[in-house]
């Protein structure tokens, strides 16, 4: 397949994969790989050096939904941010991407469904121009459900609510459960 290309692109191509596959296994032995809980694993080396702190978290669905890979990483300097990203376990496909936020979201997926996979919801915060660090002035939901015409996650419209004088975490939180989801990353 690769014969009829000039040898410097043929390289270019299996450096690029060679770099591809390497990096793959320099993450894997960096947190180690442990096949189930009380495997002991090699201490990894520094994930986040230059930071006052990070966290690392993945959580893979199970049961008959064994559909997606949740990842996040809370990077912490002076005020806080995390970034998630929602794949398909089956090929590792992309699914959504959510910028690093201030001060983290909650991330959940519906409960059964119509054999598809279930629809993921987002709820993180909404800052205004004039918000300060520590304080959104709204919450902003996003459903996002399987289109499997093209095999992705598709987003719904942003839905903001204003944070009022109570906790917006909680009020939030408890509305995911009575819509049928269940979180899976972060919240109150």
């Amino acid at each position: 397949m690769l014969s009829g290309l000039p040898r410097p692109v043929r390289a270019a191509i299996l450096g690029a994969a060679a770099a591809s596959l390497l990096s793959v296994g320099v993450a894997a032995a960096q947190l180690g790989n442990p096949d189930g809980p009380g495997q002991a694993v090699a201490a990894p080396s520094a994930q986040c050096p230059r930071t006052i702190a990070c966290t690392y978290a993945e959580h893979n669905t199970l049961g008959p939904d064994e559909s997606y890979r949740f990842q996040m990483l809370s990077v912490c300097g002076a005020n806080c941010t995390t970034q998630y990203w929602i794949s398909a376990i089956a090929d590792g496909k992309a699914l959504v991407e959510i910028p690093p936020v201030r001060g983290g979201g909650m991330i959940a997926v519906a409960r059964g469904g119509d054999g598809g996979p279930p629809a993921i919801r987002t709820v993180l915060p909404g800052y205004g121009p004039n918000d300060p660090a520590c304080c959104p002035s709204s919450y902003v939901e996003m459903t996002y459900t399987w289109d499997a015409g093209q095999g992705t996650l598709v987003a719904s419209e942003p839905i903001g609510t204003p944070t009022g004088d109570g906790d917006g975490w909680a009020a939030a939180h408890e509305k995911l459960v009575q819509e049928g989801f269940f979180e899976v990353m972060g919240g109150p």
